[in-house]
């Protein structure tokens, strides 16, 4: 297939770049400087979808689409809101237009657990959501409006839940790591092991994003690790794995959440045993 992928140069972007080389595929990136090294046998092309999409930059004929690209300033807000919402709810709608005459006959999006905030319910595909962040409301927002093309063309979203692995930085777990690592107190509530949540190794994330796109999924579905973890209890192995004891902070403010999501669609068409463990995910990430 020809697949047309955004966010090639992410942290998900660069894993699933490895699974696609029996495809042939045309990455955008950020105009500028970009180390493309590594996927010599991909055509890159240079598109900056924090503005109006260029669509005369694009191929004029493709099997599919793949976008993963986010703002790197989404938790900026509302300063980043305007970048936020052109990469977010604005490019996938102009991609969804270039898609129709461009002969696309699948297109698979990366969204997020963030939709369910705030997680005080069922977390199924199914569920009413009313997300109260502008990160979450721009995700659901791309959900609806791209799914409104489902009579052209095969559309699926893939709502992720803490992804982690080697080379990420910024996120829950990259943060765990240099935190236990430095001796920074990991916060945790008066009582209990706090957050419970469910951590996607970005290989596993990868591989279902290719099926979806090969096999043209339609619809929303949970993405997530099949082992259920605590802070504590992930505090404790990454140092045990890193070698070094963390310290926790037993603190009032803060709560004892669940984020955790069903599988139960998603375990109908991917064997969720091959996920990759908790402890062999948390070992290739210290490592």
């Amino acid at each position: 297939m020809r697949i047309l992928l955004t966010g090639a140069t992410g942290f998900l972007g660069r894993r699933l770049l490895d699974l696609l080389a029996a495809h042939e595929v045309f990455a955008l990136r950020r105009p500028g400087p970009v180390n493309t090294s590594a996927s010599s046998a991909v055509e890159w092309i240079a598109v900056d979808l924090s503005h109006p999409l260029a669509v005369r930059a694009l191929p004029s004929r493709m099997d599919a689409l793949i976008h993963l690209a986010q703002s790197h300033r989404f938790a900026d807000f509302p300063s980043a809101s305007p970048e936020v919402f052109a990469i977010n709810v604005a490019s996938p709608l102009a991609l969804m237009n270039w898609a129709l005459t461009a002969g696309v006959s699948r297109a698979v999006f990366a969204s997020t657990g963030t939709v369910y905030e705030p997680y005080d319910a069922a977390m199924t595909e199914t569920a009413p959501l009313r997300p109260h962040s502008f990160y979450g409301a721009s995700k659901l927002s791309a959900e609806h409006l791209t799914l409104a093309y489902q009579s052209e063309i095969a559309v699926s979203h893939l709502r992720l839940f803490f992804l982690y692995g080697p080379a990420q930085t910024g996120k829950l777990i990259s943060r765990l790591i240099d935190n236990i690592r430095a001796g920074v107190p990991v916060a945790l509530p008066l009582s209990g092991e706090g957050l419970r949540f469910s951590p996607t190794f970005v290989d596993d994330a990868a591989g279902v994003f290719l099926q979806a796109c090969e096999e043209g999924w339609r619809g929303v579905w949970n993405v997530a690790g099949r082992e259920v973890a605590s802070l504590q209890g992930i505090s404790e192995k990454i140092g045990l794995l890193a070698g070094c004891q963390p310290v926790f902070r037993r603190s009032a403010d803060i709560g004892a959440a669940e984020i955790l999501p069903s599988l139960e669609k998603l375990g109908k068409s991917v064997d969720l045993a091959r996920f990759v463990g908790l402890d062999r995910g948390l070992k290739c990430t210290i490592a």
